[in-house]
């Protein structure tokens, strides 16, 4: 069973892609107007241990936002079960 974050995270990826833009702006101090392309190529993994306490979840997703210089940009969002921690990584490729 999926948290509220875990959800949430799939709705901005899938349903409001644009948002990521002033995201990626404000990291890398890029200067992405919002009207760029932008495509996602999302993966979703369970870490399940023996246990229910061990379980997590990490969403992810490779895109790129095609600029003047397409960029490839990795964001995931890995939450854990039951205690609802949270952990938001997102780097630029070379």
């Amino acid at each position: 069973m999926a948290n509220i974050y875990d959800g949430a995270f799939r709705t901005i990826l899938n349903d409001c892609r644009k948002l990521i833009i002033p995201i990626i702006n404000e990291i890398f101090k890029e200067t992405y107007t919002g009207e760029e392309e932008i495509r996602f190529f999302p993966n979703e993994h369970f870490i399940d241990q023996q246990d229910e306490a061990g379980k997590e979840q990490i969403t992810d997703t490779n895109f790129t936002v095609f600029g003047k210089v397409p960029k490839k940009y990795h964001l995931e969002c890995e939450s854990s079960y039951p205690d609802g921690r949270i952990a938001i990584r997102i780097f630029e490729y070379d």
